[in-house]
This record gives C-alpha cells, sequence and structure tokens, in this order.
C-alpha cells in the first residue's frame, strides 16, 4: 500500500483517541474471490453484496472489503485495474466499511465541518454546497476555532458523553487529527440572504441527521444499531438550522445561540497586535525621524511620515509583535506622563501608522 494512504491512517495507530478499533489485511484480488456474490444495492460507485456464508461484502471502483460479524476486520481484495497505487480506492472502501464499525459502537460518521472553539465540537452539515466549510473558516476567522475536521469528522458516543471526533477521512484539505472533543451543537447550514437561527426538535433533529448521513442497512440489526446512534445524539445535543449569509454576522446569531452569550463580549477576549512591516525603517534626519520604504516597497510608497520624538520611540517598540496596552505602559513609564494621556497618544499614533500602510496586525 502507498506511504500516501500509511500517512493517512498514521496518527491513528494508537490509544490516544475514542475511535474504535479496527484492523485491515490487503489481498490481491482473483476471480475465486468473487464468485458467488449476491448483489444487495449499489448506490453511487459502491455495491453492497452477501456471499455464500452470508457475510457483508462492499466494492469500490474495482476493489473489494469483506467484513467480519463485529465489523472490527476487514479483508480487502485490490484488483489489477485500479488505477496507480490504489490509495483513492482503498482510502474510500476502508471509510464505508469502518461505517459500519462505528454504527456497531453505538456512533456514526456524520459529512460535516468540524470547529472547536474552547473544548466545544460544533459540527456544520448540510447539502452539498451549502457552506459547511465556509462557516467553519468564519469562526476559524473571528473566533480562532481550530479545525478538526473538514468532512468526515465521528460523532463517539462514549458511555453517554457525546464527542466530535477526527477521523482519518477529511476530504481535500486533509485535516487529519487524532484528537477528540465534547459535542456542543451539530448545525444544519441553509443558504439565505438573512441570518436566522431555529433549534430543532429531537424527531426533526434526528430526521436531519438519518437523511443526510444514509448508512445502508446491510441487516436488521444495522440498521438498529443506527436509529439508536443517532437517536442518543438528537436527544442530547442540541440541533439548530442555521440560515445564513457569509458574513460575521452569521458568526455571531449563531454563537450567541449556542452559548447563550454575546459575540461581542467573547470577541473581546482576542488581542490586536501590531509590528512595524519588515521593509520599512526610520531615519533621524535634521533632528526629525521620518519613515521611509526599503527596497522595491519605495516604488509604491508615495508617503512622507514624520514622527516626533514620542513616535519615534513607540516605532521601536514595535520590532516585535505588541499590543496597544502594553505600548501605552511602555510610553508612559518613559515620559513620565499620566495613563489617560499615553493612551491617547498611542491609539492616535497606532492610527496614523495603519492608514500609511507601515504596520502588521494580527490577534492573540
Amino acid at each position: 500500500m502507498s506511504k500516501d494512504i500509511e500517512g493517512q491512517f498514521a496518527p491513528f495507530r494508537n490509544e490516544d483517541g475514542k475511535l474504535p478499533s479496527f484492523s485491515v489485511c490487503f489481498h490481491p484480488l482473483s476471480d475465486a474471490d468473487i464468485n458467488g456474490l449476491t448483489l444487495l444495492k449499489s448506490l453511487g460507485d459502491y455495491c453492497f453484496y452477501k456471499d455464500a456464508q452470508q457475510k457483508d461484502w462492499i466494492s469500490f471502483c474495482g476493489c473489494y472489503a469483506r467484513l467480519r460479524e463485529d465489523y472490527a476486520h476487514t479483508d480487502v481484495f485490490m484488483s489489477d485495474s485500479v488505477r496507480s497505487d490504489g490509495e483513492y480506492e482503498a482510502s474510500y472502501l476502508l471509510m464505508q466499511a469502518y461505517v459500519y464499525r462505528l454504527v456497531s459502537t453505538g456512533s456514526f460518521m456524520i459529512h460535516s465541518a468540524a470547529a472547536v472553539y474552547k473544548n466545544n465540537g460544533i459540527l456544520f452539515c448540510g447539502l452539498s454546497g451549502a457552506g459547511k466549510s465556509t462557516q467553519a473558516n468564519l469562526w476559524k476567522r473571528h473566533l480562532h476555532c481550530a479545525i478538526l475536521n473538514y468532512d468526515k469528522p465521528c460523532v463517539i458516543n462514549d458511555g453517554g458523553v457525546i464527542y466530535a471526533h477526527g477521523s482519518p477521512w477529511s476530504g481535500k484539505e486533509r485535516m487529519i487529527k487524532n484528537e477528540f472533543v465534547p459535542l456542543k451543537a451539530i448545525v444544519y447550514v441553509v443558504q439565505a440572504k438573512q441570518n436566522r437561527v431555529r433549534r430543532l426538535c429531537p424527531a426533526e433533529a434526528l430526521s436531519h441527521i438519518y437523511l443526510h448521513n444514509y448508512v445502508f442497512p446491510l441487516t436488521e440489526k444495522v440498521e438498529e444499531q443506527y436509529l439508536a446512534a443517532i437517536n442518543a445524539v438528537a436527544a442530547n445535543v442540541p440541533v439548530y438550522e442555521l440560515s445564513c449569509d457569509i458574513s460575521e454576522e452569521a458568526v455571531a446569531v449563531l454563537f450567541d445561540t449556542i452559548f447563550e452569550t454575546s459575540y461581542q463580549e467573547a470577541r473581546k477576549e482576542f488581542v490586536m497586535q501590531y509590528k512595524v512591516k519588515e521593509y520599512f525603517q526610520m531615519r533621524n534626519i535634521a533632528d526629525e525621524y521620518v519613515v521611509i520604504p526599503r527596497g522595491t516597497q519605495a516604488i509604491d510608497f508615495t508617503a512622507a511620515v514624520v514622527l516626533n520624538e514620542a513616535g519615534a520611540f513607540l516605532w521601536g517598540q514595535l520590532q516585535a509583535f505588541t499590543d496597544e496596552e502594553t505600548l501605552a505602559a511602555a510610553l508612559q513609564a518613559h515620559y513620565g506622563i499620566d495613563a489617560a494621556l499615553a493612551q491617547k497618544d498611542t491609539r492616535a499614533f497606532l492610527e496614523k501608522m495603519d492608514a500609511n500602510g507601515l504596520i502588521d496586525k494580527k490577534e492573540d
């Protein structure tokens, strides 16, 4: 098997997470292996079968998986006809096989983008193109959320505690993490011109999860296990419908609902930091402090920025990222002025620097 697919599963070869165990053996495919399979259902590129011993099989793009009764072990049979090293075929075949392993333990995989805010998992779900990843990235931008998985995280029920968990499958972003956090909310995203949130009742929540994450029922037991798994989540985790655009307001509306607190108050926790851009320097010319560009930046820079002595002092403090409060305190200590004046002068200096494009900014 390719190094790429080995790397895909490498983070999960330990007991740090909460995913159920799963072992795989790879074999070359022969006609004898699949003779006598009875087709149950075709769904896209997947086909589901029973063999003569009533074992479950799945095929995907010329490759086959034979599932053991507890779904904890799978035999994968690789056809010689698969392209290159079979990474794509093997990965998707194993994903479908692992879905049944999850369901057998009361858990399931969910098509969503998983964001993490202060150790709370939020799953953004919806139809393809609804904006799941977009909303997760808005939370990342405005609330500095981590992204656990962009496409196929798992929902794990561990003794009644529900977790959002990373998986080896995460779409084109390859955000593969063996990490988990308590699941705070599931959010179904619907594009709209106005931002609003509606909490779904448990029956609606179960219906949404079921219809958006359909599991083909290999047996009646699988169907019962899957319904029980999503019912436990729908009954214990808030599920919302978010009608939204792609603005910061969409983040605020949902945040206020989920956490029952003010988004604006949460934003105050983030401190803006400033630093002089590397391609500008300050020179003392004829008893004045002048900011000049270096290198190719000089071509587009037309402003003449002159600083007083206090401005020159603050410029010197900005050689590394520093926040406004620290700058004002340094100015106050250096010149022995009162705090209010130091804060006023620091704010005016930063506004001037920002207006002229002289500083980089980041939130911390």
